[in-house]
């Protein structure tokens, strides 16, 4: 693989608050810091930018003592675009939309 693919092409970042899963929260933190080379908000932007939903989407379970914690995250325009796309969709809200790409994201890491 050439250097140059490895980076996506320059693009507007945008701001949004969402609340994320505390588990999910602190999996990414722990990536971010011990394995790979990447910030907790550009894993969330990795995890958003390759999940695909079908036309039925499956919103799975949390554990009870599971708390949201509202996190202030970055994300690129594209994929700020992409939620509102799903959001509009789905009918589901942009921070669980957020919690299902982790989720996955996660489960497909750590395979």
């Amino acid at each position: 693989m050439e250097w140059y693919k490895r980076f996506y092409t320059k693009e507007k970042w945008v701001k949004k608050s969402a609340e994320i899963e505390g588990k999910l929260y602190d999996r990414l933190k722990e990536i971010a810091e011990n394995e790979l080379d990447a910030s907790v908000n550009k894993i969330i932007d990795a995890c958003v930018d390759d999940l695909k939903l079908e036309d039925k989407v499956v919103i799975y379970k949390k554990d009870k003592n599971e708390i949201n914690v509202a996190r202030s995250i970055i994300v690129r325009e594209s994929v700020y675009k992409k939620l509102e796309d799903l959001r509009e969709k789905y009918g589901i809200s942009i921070s669980k939309i957020i919690n299902i790409a982790i989720k996955i994201g996660l489960e497909n890491y750590d395979k």
